[in-house]
């Protein structure tokens, strides 16, 4: 069995633990007690053209895994919270990683203060919507990548955490509806291994490799139930000089009727990269040249509950379709080490029917198909299709 998280980290989120509570709420925890929550899911997912890095056929995988969240109450004031996903490896193996620990002081009712490594408040999907029974599809909209993969297509971002400080308030407007602003500053970005730049790199690492932080929010009005719309930023650093920036941002919305939903996000980002106008050979570079490499994609996805239609034996039974388009400026001007960075970019489309066992467990039957375009990776046009069969669960 491989565990890739530290060991002591394991343990210390075991004997801490934790819980998502918000201010306000109250939480039905008492003071001391640790409870446990979190999710789980099991996934077939069918796949005809796809390859693996050594390029044997991945026709049919199954994946596991298992979520526990841990809550703990330390006070009135102070609640600490921790996720481990626990989930098995393409060989076989257990792979355990310490999702996030934190916690969370509450000042007031309003603001909250988080300290720790959290997921960033950096539009909806990847700090709210990402657990498997949530998500409506049993895949990923198309613009994100990690958290079960994303097939042939790379995603635009992934679902960003770090470790630093948040604060994030509340405020009501009666019946005009309510704000929720968040701000934090975290250890940021990193440069990837590799000459000319050699990507960002946002996994969540030990320390920084610069002396700057990243910095970042998310400001959001909600005209509650059926309303919300947030405007996300991020800036940081991210060469190991401290010379290259890289920023994003992302606008989400929501919107919940009685029987239906609509949601969406446009994200784009921009990386200072060490570059040139037009190709160069590598060898021809001169020591100061600095390019701007640009990413962007957005998703909107639908969802229908059949119960409208009043008939007692359809009320479990939900549609979903969901839409997504990628696209980076990669033409090859930039080091190769950047052709990874640019992903496989293009649009995928998303079908699917969801039968409600329980409120917190449903059984998924989805079917995609992705064209990959990013004929500047040196990829050209590529079709991936893949069908799913996923059984989430909350707890």
């Amino acid at each position: 069995m491989k565990i890739k998280s530290l060991s002591a980290a394991i343990a210390t989120a075991l004997v801490l633990s934790t819980g998502t509570v918000s201010a306000g709420e109250g939480s039905s925890l008492d003071v001391g007690r640790l409870a446990i929550s979190g999710y789980g899911d099991v996934t077939l997912i069918s796949q005809d053209n796809l390859k693996d890095a050594n390029g044997n056929n991945v026709q049919n995988n199954v994946q596991a895994r298992f979520i526990p969240i841990f809550l703990f109450q330390m006070s009135e004031k102070i609640h600490i919270e921790s996720e481990l996903e626990i989930s098995t490896t393409p060989e076989g193996e257990t792979e355990v990683v310490l999702e996030y620990l934190n916690m969370h002081y509450f000042l007031n009712d309003n603001t909250i203060l988080t300290a720790g490594k959290f997921l960033l408040p950096f539009g909806q999907f990847g700090a709210n919507l990402h657990p498997s029974w949530i998500n409506k599809g049993a895949s990923n909209p198309g613009i994100y990548g990690g958290h079960g993969g994303n097939g042939s297509l790379g995603g635009v971002t992934g679902i960003m955490g770090d470790t630093g400080v948040n604060v994030s308030n509340t405020w009501s407007l009666g019946d005009a509806g309510k704000v929720f602003t968040d701000f934090y500053v975290v250890s940021g970005p990193r440069q990837e291994a590799g000459d000319h730049g050699g990507g960002v790199d946002m996994d969540v690492k030990k320390g920084d490799n610069n002396a700057s932080f990243a910095y970042g929010g998310r400001v959001a009005y909600a005209f509650l139930p059926q309303w919300e719309i947030g405007v996300s930023y991020y800036t940081g650093d991210y060469s190991d000089d401290g010379d290259l920036n890289y920023n994003a941002y992302n606008i989400d919305f929501n919107w919940i009727g009685s029987f239906a939903s609509v949601r969406g996000e446009i994200f784009g980002s921009t990386a200072e990269t060490e570059g040139e106008d037009e190709p160069v050979p590598p060898e021809e570079h001169g020591e100061d040249w600095i390019k701007d490499f640009d990413k962007e994609g957005w998703y909107i996805q639908g969802t229908w509950q059949a119960r409208q239609l009043g008939k007692a034996w359809l009320n479990p039974i939900e549609l979903v379709v969901r839409y997504s388009d990628s696209s980076s400026d990669f033409d090859g001007s930039i080091s190769p080490d950047f052709e990874e960075d640019a992903g496989r970019m293009g649009s995928r489309m998303y079908y699917g029917v969801n039968y409600w066992l329980e409120p917190s467990a449903v059984l998924k039957f989805g079917a995609e198909s992705t064209s990959i375009d990013n004929e500047g990776g040196g990829l050209g046009e590529l079709v991936d299709d893949r069908i799913f069969l996923q059984l989430a669960f909350g707890f």
